[in-house]
């Protein structure tokens, strides 16, 4: 017999807490739900049988995402496997209902993120990259998501009941559609949320905060099958170290996409500068004549960079042909104003359709008539940059979206904006200007130092107090870099964009120090979520160098050693006496010879795209 019946057991809990793990400042318990592996199917009908769902793992806490505090809701979840789906069971109170949700922009599917629903979020294998969402809302319409992508779609089933003052529905998901994994013994991440019951306010089963779309700060599901108890216990006290070897593997597979590691090689000659005498080990006296050899600045926290061999980054480079695009640049400063020319030139700014930025989706509905503002160029951009080999980041100003490209020629980062076609630089000079330089001039004197620069002609316009006469605020905009905010990776093509899946990183500085970033009179959750830092090469480091440690082995030659931060990093070039570039091992010889001795180095990119070239000339005396 069926019944809608109410829970009253005990959930199947285990609290684990992992402070230190997450990317969040937040506090986070890690919290477990052992789900069974039942051996029949069960009929979902949303009557929620008793004797179907008897011995589920049974979900009956839930956390605000306000302050991360119990709720006092009357919801409860059911969970089992039946080696094929994983099954939910939700009794609830009744939902807020939204008769006539939007529809998605890419799909024809309801969108039901803003509405009343119950979203589940699943993380095969916890590995805080992509995850899965399934939305449903009163009315059983349906949504599923890859990280906030509508376009992705597959096949799942949910039924729903609601009689008076409760909601029930039972929801069966294929999991084998999201993971080839044995799924006995292995740990999910998965986030159950409910929106519109009883408050505007939204609630979780892990205690999250804002940070409710980053998959690190997910809870977890533990497949239990036929393990038995210690087996188990083993597997939860493990949970720890695999959260730990996650990280280190990110981050290490980052870095190692970055260039070789540094070797310890004893006789390191320091302090070498142009005029400067010195003796090796063998007598030989040696001047040095001149050098370009700039340490590297590296950041103490991590940059997430697009792998080369992405299918995505490689499609939207050809599908475009943006390499004829900027073929015509003589250097990649040119490249670079020549790319954001043809976008501005292509996609026309304006109000955007309900949808997650991304550059494919947005060319394609761009070139066909779609307009586009700040956020959704800026993102682009980026995007088209990093299909070519350079290395671009998304920034965001007080109500404006921009980006920061690291240019060769130029050796540094620059602030490009794709919604005016234009860049900043210091008048006098022709060195355009990063976004935190840009933000340090307009707090010193409002920016009239600078210039604004437009489009590949390069027009520059002075930078005024001027004041606009619709409205009355500066023509220019100062407040606008009152805050700038730094997301701390550019590999959206991996792990798609959705908020807040990602850190930002900003400068803290003499003008904003014990101040909070502000939005409508509260804390703006970007500096809820940021992390301040007072190094600027916390934010700003060097790329594409190859920098040139001497060794002194005792003998007529010197041992060289090139150290390098190259995103998609291949190979290094040497040429040694003016000669031909020619591809070269980190550490190598260095056969000194009577007179001047020159010596070149530069990374390469998968991309083909070299780094600047750094010198030293030597005289053997």
């Amino acid at each position: 017999m069926k019944r809608k019946w109410h829970l009253v057991a005990i959930p199947i809990i285990t609290i684990y807490s992992l402070s230190g793990w997450t990317q969040s400042n937040d506090p986070l318990n890690t919290i477990i739900y052992e789900v069974p592996v039942i051996s029949e199917k069960i009929h979902t009908d949303g009557l929620l049988d008793e004797q179907a769902w008897a011995g589920a793992c049974i979900i009956n806490e839930f956390y605000s995402s306000d302050d991360a505090r119990p709720s006092m809701i009357n919801s409860e979840v059911l969970l089992a496997c039946d080696g094929e789906n994983l099954v939910f069971g939700l009794d609830l109170p009744a939902f807020e209902n939204d008769p006539d949700p939007e529809k998605c922009y890419l799909s024809d599917e309801p969108d039901l993120r803003s509405t009343p629903h119950v979203s589940i979020s699943l993380d095969p294998g916890h590995q805080h990259g992509v995850y899965y969402k399934f939305i449903i809302d009163p009315e059983g319409r349906k949504q599923d998501l890859k990280v906030d992508d509508e376009s992705w779609t597959t096949e799942w089933s949910v039924v729903t009941r609601q009689d008076g003052d409760r909601f029930t529905a039972e929801i069966q998901i294929p999991i084998h559609q999201l993971s080839s994994l044995d799924v006995e013994g292995e740990f999910w991440g998965f986030n159950l949320s409910l929106k519109g019951i009883g408050s505007r306010e939204v609630f979780h089963t892990t205690p999250m905060g804002p940070r409710s779309a980053d998959a690190a700060n997910f809870g977890h599901i533990l497949f239990k099958g036929a393990l038995n108890k210690e087996q188990i216990e083993q597997l939860k006290s493990s949970l720890t170290e695999i959260h730990k070897s996650i990280k280190e593997n990110r981050v290490g597979a980052n870095r190692s996409l970055c260039g070789p590691e540094l070797e310890e090689i004893p006789g390191e000659i320091n302090e070498i500068e142009t005029g400067i005498e010195f003796r090796l080990k063998d007598g030989t006296n040696i001047t040095c004549l001149g050098m370009d050899n700039q340490p590297i600045v590296r950041s103490n926290y991590p940059f997430f960079y697009e792998k080369f061999d992405n299918p995505d980054l490689q499609r939207l480079r050809n599908q475009y042909s943006l390499e004829e695009i900027i073929a015509p640049g003589k250097n990649d400063f040119e490249q670079i104003l020549l790319l954001n020319e043809w976008l501005v030139n292509h996609i026309t700014f304006g109000s955007p359709p309900k949808m997650r930025p991304q550059a494919l989706q947005v060319l394609y509905y761009g070139l066909n008539g779609q307009t586009f503002y700040c956020t959704y160029l800026s993102f682009t951009l980026m995007q088209m940059y990093c299909s070519l080999g350079f290395t671009a980041r998304k920034i965001t100003s007080v109500g404006h979206g921009t980006l920061d490209v690291w240019s060769n020629y130029w050796h540094k980062w620059m602030q490009i904006d794709p919604s005016r076609n234009s860049y900043f630089r210091l008048r006098g000079t022709a060195i355009p200007l990063n976004s935190n330089e840009i933000r340090r001039e307009f707090y010193r004197n409002g920016g009239v130092d600078m210039e604004m620069v437009f489009g590949t002609e390069q027009r520059a316009e002075r930078v005024t107090l001027e004041r606009r006469d619709r409205d009355g605020a500066f023509k220019y905009r100062p407040e606008g870099y009152a805050w700038v905010a730094y997301k701390s990776r550019n590999n959206f093509f991996e792990i798609p964009f959705a908020y807040w899946n990602f850190d930002y990183l900003i400068v803290e500085d003499e003008y904003n120090e014990n101040k909070t970033w502000q939005h409508q009179e509260e804390q703006d959750v970007r500096d809820k979520l940021g992390i301040r830092t007072s190094r600027t090469g916390d934010i700003f480091w060097t790329l594409n160098q190859a920098y040139i440690h001497l060794y002194d082995q005792g003998n007529s030659f010197l041992e060289v050693q090139l150290e390098t931060h190259t995103p998609n990093f291949e190979n290094f070039e040497v040429s040694i006496d003016n000669g031909d570039w020619q591809t070269s091992d980190p550490v190598f010889s260095w056969e000194l010879h009577s007179g001047q001795n020159h010596l070149k180095a530069r990374s390469v990119n998968k991309f083909g795209v070299t780094g600047a070239a750094h010198k030293i000339v030597l005289k053997v005396n």
